[in-house]
C-alpha cells in the first residue's frame, strides 16, 4: 500500500503566529495527522495541489517551508517526499509588465483562435518574450527547487541566462516523477501548471471572467497506463480551462487518478477514472465568492493493488477530514470519504531482458530524491560540486547550476558517491 496526504489551497500569509487567523487550524491539523500516523502508520508522500502562498511572496514560501518540515515530522514522511504544483495564488501578479501579460492571457484564453499554435510559435520564435509569462513565478520557483519539484520549462525561463532557446526534448512543460511501487506497478506523478495565464480577471465561482489556458505541451504527455498507475495533479479542474472537455478526454485516457485544487470544496467521483477535488486547508473569505459553503479539509489517499485471478484492480481509499470551527478539532467527513475500485492494464513483455548496466545501490531507505533533497539544503553545495569535478558556471543562476549538476550525477550513476560526500 501507498498512503498519501492530499492538501490544497493553504494560502500561507507572512504573519507571525500570534496574529495569523489560521494558526489554530494548523495546530489542530498537525495534531490530527500525527494521531492518524500513530494509529495507522506513516504517510509515504504529501501532494499539494497549488495555492501554497497567498500572493506568491518569498516570505510566504519561507513560512510554508517551515510548516512542511513540521508536517513531515508529524506524519513521519521524508521532506523530499513532498510534491507541489503552483496555483493562481502562487503568482505575484504585481511583477513588472503585468499589462502585457494580461493581453497575452486574454489571447491564450480565447476559444475563437488556435491559442496552442500561437503559444508554441511564441515559445519557438521569441523565447525572450515568452519568458515574461513565467516571471511572476520567480519566488515559487526558488521554493520549488528546494522541494525538488521543478518543471523543466519554468526552470529554463527563470534560471537560464540570455540567448537560450527552447529544446522540446529537455524543456518539458510538466514535472514527472515516480512516487513508489505497488507490486510491479510504478506509481507515477505528472504535475501540470494550469496557472500560467492566471491574472486578476480569472473566471470566478459565478462563471464571470476568462478561463485558464493549459498548453498541449503540458497535458499531451508520454504517459502510458499499461503497467503503470498514473496520477495527474494540477490546481484548476478542467471545467476552468479553455477547451476543458478536450483536455479531460486526454487525461482520462492516460491517468487513473486525477487530483485538483482551487474549488475549496472536496468532491470525488469514479467515471472510469478517479477525480478528486482536494478542497482547501485554509479557504479564504471573500464576500464575492461562495465562502459560506467553504470549509477546511485535508485528505488521506490509500492506494493498493488487489489481484482477482488474472485481473489486477487498483483499490483507492479516500478519507476526508473536516475542521469543526466551534470545537477546533477535525472529524471524519463521511459523506465525502469514499472507496473506489478500478481495473488495471497489465503489461506483458514477451521478451526476457537482462540489464547490462551495473548500478550502484543506495542504502536502504534512501531514494534518489532523498539524495537530491539533502544536497539542495546544503549551505555550500559548490564545495561538493568541485569534489565531483563539476564546473560551477557563474553565467548561470544558482538554481540552474544545482539542477544541471544533479541531472549529470544521476545520468552518470554517481548518486551513491554524492550521498557519501554529503554525509562525510
Amino acid at each position: 500500500m501507498l498512503r498519501f496526504l492530499l492538501l490544497s489551497d493553504i494560502h500561507f500569509l507572512s504573519l507571525c503566529e500570534e496574529v495569523d487567523p489560521h494558526a489554530v487550524l494548523r495546530r489542530a491539523f498537525l495534531k490530527d495527522v500525527e494521531d492518524y500516523r500513530m494509529a495507522n502508520g506513516p504517510i509515504d508522500c504529501i501532494l499539494v495541489s497549488g495555492d501554497i502562498a497567498f500572493k506568491g511572496d518569498k516570505d510566504e514560501y519561507e513560512a510554508a517551508h517551515k510548516f512542511f518540515e513540521k508536517l513531515c515530522n508529524a506524519v513521519d514522511c521524508k521532506p523530499e517526499q513532498v510534491y507541489i504544483v503552483p496555483g493562481n495564488h502562487d503568482k505575484n501578479f504585481s511583477t513588472p509588465n503585468e499589462s502585457i501579460r494580461h493581453l497575452i492571457n486574454a489571447g491564450l484564453s480565447s476559444e475563437k483562435i488556435d491559442s496552442d499554435r500561437l503559444f508554441i510559435n511564441l515559445l519557438g520564435t521569441d523565447f525572450s518574450k515568452f519568458k515574461d509569462l513565467y516571471q511572476p513565478f520567480k519566488d515559487y520557483q526558488d521554493f520549488a527547487v528546494k522541494m525538488v519539484s521543478t518543471e523543466p520549462l519554468m526552470t529554463k525561463c527563470l534560471d537560464d541566462g540570455e540567448g537560450v532557446v527552447y529544446n522540446n526534448d529537455e524543456d518539458k512543460a510538466y514535472m514527472v516523477t515516480v512516487l513508489g511501487y505497488l507490486g510491479d506497478y510504478p506509481v507515477i506523478l505528472y504535475a501540470m501548471n494550469t496557472s500560467l495565464c492566471s491574472d486578476w480577471y480569472d473566471i470566478d465561482d459565478f462563471g464571470k471572467g476568462h478561463k485558464l489556458f493549459l498548453s498541449q505541451l503540458s497535458y499531451c504527455t508520454s504517459a502510458c497506463n499499461e503497467g503503470n498507475v498514473n496520477i495527474v495533479m494540477m490546481h484548476h479542474p478542467t471545467s476552468k480551462l479553455v477547451r476543458g472537455e478536450e483536455i479531460e478526454r486526454v487525461l482520462d485516457e492516460n491517468f487513473q487518478v486525477q487530483i485538483f485544487g482551487h474549488l475549496h470544496q472536496p468532491a470525488s467521483n469514479n467515471n472510469g477514472v478517479i477525480h478528486i477535488h482536494s478542497g482547501a486547508l485554509q479557504p479564504q473569505q471573500n464576500e464575492n465568492d461562495k465562502s459560506d459553503g467553504y470549509f477546511s479539509v485535508y485528505n488521506i489517499l490509500e492506494l493498493n493493488v488487489l489481484n482477482n485471478g488474472n485481473v489486477d484492480n487498483l483499490s483507492v481509499g479516500l478519507k476526508v477530514a473536516q475542521f469543526d470551527k466551534g470545537k477546533k478539532v477535525f472529524n471524519d467527513n463521511t459523506f465525502e470519504s469514499k472507496n473506489f475500485i478500478l481495473p488495471l492494464k497489465k503489461h506483458n513483455n514477451r521478451f526476457f531482458k537482462e540489464s547490462q548496466v551495473q548500478v550502484d545501490v543506495l542504502p536502504d531507505g534512501i531514494s534518489e530524491r532523498t539524495v537530491k533533497y539533502k544536497f539542495l539544503q546544503l549551505d555550500n553545495p559548490k564545495s561538493i560540486m568541485r569534489q565531483m569535478h563539476h564546473q560551477y558556471d557563474e553565467n548561470k543562476s544558482y538554481n540552474k547550476n544545482c539542477i544541471e549538476f544533479l541531472n549529470n550525477v544521476q545520468s552518470e550513476n554517481r548518486l551513491l558517491e554524492l550521498w557519501n560526500l554529503i554525509n562525510r
